[in-house]
């Protein structure tokens, strides 16, 4: 029986958007952009210095619709090179693919096999002594059970088998090609190459039902490392499977509780303690966070009645731990005398509000109509500043100082 060395990656989703950063610091967005495709040009590097006989794509090789040829383009280099190497490949199209005009005008280079949308199909490696079953999508919301129409093992072979799945159901993701976990370990193949839940997980080893988790984050959900499984075979078995991390850049989010901080400063620097840590998990990545912070008393008080000098305390603080840490954003909760303040969904809504252009022009069409009827001695605290920034046409000010003029009425002593 044959040993031999083979890589199991999925959703590669080449040229997905990384969200959340490309309105808030242009810095970080020109850092990563690109970041999925040298993640994937990594998992290209991996199989090479592995010395990998296969590389098995579970689908969302692309990310659905796409601008120009280069996504293509840039996929077939790739393909290219692990085949010039002596690698073959087998990709498997998910539902991301399915919506991609890429996936339909493919043409692999040699040594790459694409898997078929109308059946199940057998790639037989005999040289290996394996075999490779599959059946891509061909529309992207597919929610018949795929597996219960795969091919049955081949005997004498290490039969693996790809499937796009969410296996009966995961959080965040779509429940495409349903199945269970018994059903794929009564179907008598060796190794179960799963893709579509970005999360590594090794679900079975006997046998082995494998998801090897997204090649690169692209939000704040989709934190830790990233990459694609090294599995070993021996004597036709398959005796490790190790993920390796092919990420380019890294998300984390960091849970800072400053109740009980006698103020800004000693908070601030349990915020830089907590980033620290969150440093050292990127494994000297670029690293993108999201910060929660819960705080009470007079610093509490402090940060909500400011929140643009509260987050750029917090960024000030990630620019002293590293050089290459951007906040994505700064969630503030506040408790007075273990009282909540603003309900969590509020501060979340009011913050993701604030930094949403369109909001901010919405709201500037709506209050530009008003500021003619209203008398100039409106002189209440917590109304007076939004006056002032929509008077201005400052439509980000006026955002800010709304969010502020809530949290005082919703968070203070008349609540």
């Amino acid at each position: 029986m044959s040993s031999f060395t083979f890589i199991h990656a999925a959703d590669i989703h080449l040229d997905s958007p990384l969200a959340g950063l490309s309105r808030k610091d242009e810095g970080f967005s020109s850092l990563i952009r690109g970041a999925t495709r040298r993640a994937f040009t990594n998992v290209v590097d991996l199989a090479i210095e592995e010395g990998a006989k296969l590389v098995v794509i579970a689908g969302d090789l692309y990310d659905g619709t796409w601008k120009d040829q280069s996504t293509g383009q840039f996929a077939i280099r790739e393909l290219a090179r692990l085949t010039r190497a002596g690698i073959r490949s087998v990709v498997l199209f998910g539902n991301h693919d399915a919506e991609s005009r890429v996936s339909r005008h493919f043409a692999p280079p040699e040594g790459v096999h694409l898997l078929s949308n109308k059946q199940c199909e057998t790639v037989r490696l005999d040289d290996l002594g394996a075999a490779v079953h599959g059946r891509s999508y061909k529309d992207a919301a597919t929610t018949e059970n795929i597996a219960a129409t795969y091919c049955p093992p081949e005997s004498g072979l290490l039969n693996i088998a790809a499937l796009h799945t969410a296996l009966g159901g995961h959080d965040g993701h779509a429940n495409y090609a349903p199945c269970s976990i018994d059903e794929l370990r009564a179907s008598g193949h060796d190794y179960w190459a799963l893709g579509h839940v970005h999360e590594p997980g090794i679900r079975s080893e006997h046998p082995w039902i494998v998801f090897p988790g997204n090649t690169q984050g692209r939000h704040a959900r989709e934190t830790g490392a990233k990459g694609a499984m090294v599995v070993r075979v021996e004597d036709g078995t398959v005796r490790s499977v190790n993920h390796r991390a092919c990420d380019e850049a890294r998300w984390a989010r960091v849970n800072a509780d400053i109740r009980g901080a006698s103020d800004t400063v000693e908070a601030v620097g349990e915020v830089r303690r907590r980033l620290q840590e969150a440093s050292r998990s990127a494994d000297g990545r670029p690293l993108a966070v999201r910060v929660s912070l819960r705080a009470d008393g007079e610093v509490g008080r402090a940060l909500q009645a400011d929140p643009a000098w509260s987050e750029g305390e917090v960024r000030s603080a990630a620019a002293s731990v590293a050089e290459d840490m951007w906040i994505e954003r700064v969630r503030l909760e506040v408790a007075e005398g273990g009282r909540a303040g603003l309900p969590p969904e509020l501060v979340q809504l009011l913050a993701e509000a604030v930094n949403d252009p369109d909001c901010a022009r919405a709201v500037s069409a709506a209050t530009a109509p008003l500021l003619g009827k209203l008398p100039a001695d409106v002189g209440e605290a917590d109304v007076a500043p939004l006056l002032t920034a929509a008077r201005t046409g400052d439509a980000d000010a006026l955002l800010r100082a709304a969010r502020a003029a809530v949290a005082a009425r919703l968070g203070g002593e008349g609540h």
